[in-house]
Formats: structure tokens, C-alpha cells, sequence
């Protein structure tokens, strides 16, 4: 009898480490996956969104959440600062315009009250966190912003290890914004995103007349780049160039009005 026992302890054991060991398998396998799957009405928010501390108020879903990361010196977040990263998240809630706000006004561990205030929006800290909520009360649409304390932290990195390289920088082109993100549409999207300012640079042998024209360079070479590609289409006039490469459909727009190149790549999830 006491063998028996003992023969079921150890298999019991034996089941537990394999058990165990899968589990940490899986674990590693899964790392770059952002998807959070607590309930079904968060499916679509990314995972490490702080959803304890910043509560998606009488939410009925997700319609996208983002991570962005922005070093465009000429830009400004919300909260008045350069190189920032930020999670936003566009949600449907069954509150009024008026109860979304004060909720998020008593939430906060401190308001930020600007000198011209926003009807539509709120603004404080809670935790480590910058946080804006807007609702513009004009449907059931909210807007939450979680500023936060260092865009380069490495919990900020990992969303972009799998960010894949489409556009090389390069002299012309210096990455200004990046954005990975969930989009709860056509049974759910993956998206990156990446902008780019294109650098002019100017009358180097000083006749008057600029060098180059750095967007006919880049369209030139993008154009020979991806012409091979299926589904290639170019609209020269808007400067929106598209493709399929893998699982991914691709989108660059050249604009010119805006000194920048648009990159956008969405997936199936």
C-alpha cells in the first residue's frame, strides 16, 4: 500500500514540473504579444495599460487602445512637455458627458487646471501617471490619455521590438513618432504607425537655389522599392502609396505640406 502511495506522490510531482515547465515555455513565446484578455469588454486594451489605477469609467467596449511615443521637438504633449509617451484609449461608456468627467475629477490625486479650460476635457495625476479624460458629449465617445513617467523606460520599448523595418532613416529622414496599438474593428487589428520629418538640407554651394528636392528623392526611391509588391498602387496626387508584404497591408503617404512621410502597417490579429 505505501508503495502505491508513493508511486502516485512522485508521479504527482513528475506532473506538476512538466506542468510548470510549459507554462514558462508558453510564457516566453508569448512575450511580444499585447493583448490583455481579462474580461471580454478588455480584449482590446494593450497589456500593462494600467487599468487598476486608470478605470475605464461604466465602459461597454473598447474601440482602440495605442501606445505612442513621441520625440518631435516640435511637439507638445498635453501636459506641456517634449519626448513623451502616452496610452490612449478610445472608449464607448454608458455615462453622460457630465458623469465621465467628474468621475475622472474625483479619481485624480490632484487636478491640473489649465488657464483656458477645456469644457469637454479634465486633466490630473494619479499615481506616477498624467492623466486627460474627454467626452464631448455629443454621442457616447470617450477619450482617456496616461501620460507616462519616462518614455524611455523599457515597459515602453518592449511594444516596438516587433515593430517591423519598412522605412531605413537615413540623412533625409529622422523618426519623430512611433505608435503601436489594438483596433477593435474587422474582428480586430494590429497597428504600428511611424511618422518621419523629411530634412531639407538647404543651399550647400551657396548659388541661391536649394541642393536638392529631398521628397522626389524619397518617392523615387520608395516607388522603386515597392512597386514589386502585391496589391502596389501609388495615387501620385495624394502621395499615398500601398502594398501587401506578408500578413501586413501597408500604407506610406509623402506629404509634402506637412514636411513628413506617414507610415502605417496593419495586421489581422
Amino acid at each position: 500500500m505505501k508503495k502505491k502511495i508513493w508511486a502516485i506522490l512522485i508521479l504527482s510531482i513528475i506532473v506538476c514540473v512538466i506542468v510548470v515547465f510549459s507554462l514558462k515555455n508558453n510564457a516566453k513565446g508569448s512575450e511580444h504579444i499585447q493583448t490583455s484578455t481579462t474580461t471580454d469588454k478588455q480584449t482590446f486594451l494593450l497589456d500593462g495599460f494600467p487599468i487598476e489605477k486608470v478605470p475605464l469609467y461604466k465602459m461597454n467596449k473598447v474601440s482602440s487602445n495605442k501606445i505612442f511615443v513621441n520625440t518631435d521637438p516640435k511637439n507638445i504633449s498635453t501636459f506641456d512637455e517634449h519626448n513623451f509617451a502616452y496610452f490612449n484609449v478610445v472608449l464607448y461608456s454608458d455615462a453622460s458627458q457630465e458623469e465621465f468627467l467628474n468621475y475622472y475629477k474625483n479619481i485624480f490625486d490632484r487636478q491640473i487646471v489649465d488657464e483656458y479650460e477645456n469644457s469637454g476635457m479634465v486633466k490630473g495625476e494619479i499615481g506616477p501617471y498624467r492623466v486627460s479624460a474627454a467626452h464631448y458629449g455629443s454621442d457616447n465617445t470617450g477619450y482617456i490619455q496616461v501620460h507616462l513617467p519616462e518614455y524611455t523606460d523599457e515597459s515602453v520599448q518592449r511594444y516596438f521590438l516587433d515593430f517591423p523595418e519598412i522605412l531605413e532613416v537615413n540623412a533625409r529622414l529622422v523618426e519623430h513618432e512611433k505608435s503601436y496599438g489594438l483596433l477593435n474593428q474587422k474582428g480586430g487589428e494590429i497597428e504600428y504607425t511611424k511618422y518621419f520629418t523629411v530634412i531639407d538640407s538647404g543651399d550647400k554651394n551657396g548659388d541661391g537655389k536649394d541642393d536638392e528636392d529631398e521628397f522626389s528623392v524619397l518617392e523615387k526611391g520608395y516607388i522603386e522599392q515597392f512597386k514589386g509588391k502585391p496589391e502596389y498602387s501609388y495615387d501620385e496626387k495624394n502621395g499615398l502609396m500601398k502594398w501587401n508584404d506578408g500578413d501586413f497591408t501597408s500604407t506610406v503617404s509623402i506629404s509634402r505640406d506637412h514636411g513628413r512621410i506617414y507610415l502605417m502597417l496593419r495586421k489581422k490579429m
